[in-house]
Formats: C-alpha cells, structure tokens, sequence
C-alpha cells in the first residue's frame, strides 16, 4: 500500500509543461559554458621540403602531415584525436635558419568526427635548447569546427638531426617533430 501512496505522491509533483520544469530549463541555460577548451597532448608532424633545404638559400616546396591524439574537450563539442596538414606552398629563398623566424601559415585539422578547423597561425620561437628546439604557433581557428578559437600549436624537434641534415650536401628532406594543441573558445 505505501508503494501505491509514493507513486501517487511522485506523479503529483509535476507534469510535462509544469512552471516548475520550466523554471529549471530557464536556469540550465542561463549557466551556459562561457568558456571551453580542446587539448591533444600527443602528436607528431613530419615536414616536408622539395628540394632538400640546405643552409644556402633555395626554392623549395613545403609541405607537412601529422596526427593528434589522446584529445579532451572541456565545456566544448568532443573530440578524441585528429590529423593534421597544410598544402604545399613554394617558400622562396629558403634556408634552414627559416625554420625557426617567425612566419604565418594555415594548418587543417581533421577531427575524429569527420570535422574540420582550418587554423591560420604565426610562429614564433619560444625556446632554443642545444638538445631540443621548441616552437609555438598562435593564432586562431579561421573556420569550421570551433571557429573563433584561439589556437596554441607547439612543436619540438631534435636540433642535432636538423644541424646535420641541413650541413650535409643533401640537405634536409624532411624532419619530424612532436606537436600539441590547444584550442580555447571564448562565446
């Protein structure tokens, strides 16, 4: 009998359409996220150069792929890894001393989800090590998936590989880093 009296009383305390169910809608929205986060912590990326880049200057095609995972969003649509690329772009004069200036460029990544965030960004130098080098790209998510957000790309590579490469006749074909990003949505 007392089952029978709390399904009654449960079924009393509101119906759909109910001031009361209305009222918490109205507050779950007005607590909307204001900020959110996309962060991949793993990744690498492989740079290409066509010809070979030397330290003397030459003509040369780039072009770059790599891949993000282990991704966590926070307070934003998710994502659990992605892939990343820039078409190839002829850079004139190009040395290997132009790896580490500042530059723009634009980067596509391909979400887990079949989304894409086109990412146009400027790179400084952010630490030059005699072991490893580290760089960072700043800009911003120009369109797709999270457009608007501001965009943290950091790569780090081996300095011996590209000193060695890049001081050999055949030059530097190619090297490799490990990249993170960090995208942060402000509405």
């Amino acid at each position: 009998m007392a089952f029978i009296v709390v399904s009654g009383a449960l079924s009393a305390c509101g119906t759909e359409g109910s001031p009361v169910l209305e009222e918490e809608s109205a507050l779950e929205s007005s607590e909307a996220p204001l900020l959110g986060t996309v962060t991949c912590l793993l990744g690498t990326t492989t740079i290409s150069f066509s010809p070979p880049i030397t330290n003397e200057p030459r003509d040369t095609t780039v072009s770059g792929s790599g891949t993000l995972t282990n991704c966590v969003a926070v307070l934003a649509d998710p994502v659990i890894s992605g892939t990343t690329g820039f078409a190839p772009a002829l850079r004139r004069n190009y040395t290997c001393d132009s790896l580490l200036g500042i530059s723009g460029g634009s980067v596509t990544v391909t979400w887990n989800t079949g989304e894409t965030s086109q990412l146009s960004l400027t790179q400084v130098v952010v630490q030059g090590g005699t072991t490893t080098r580290t760089t960072q790209q700043i800009g911003t998510v120009v369109s797709g998936k999270y457009a608007g957000a501001t965009a943290v790309r950091t790569l780090v590579f081996v300095v011996a590989d590209l000193e060695n490469a890049c001081a050999s006749p055949e030059g530097l074909a190619q090297y490799t880093s490990t990249q993170t990003l960090v995208l942060t949505l402000i509405p």
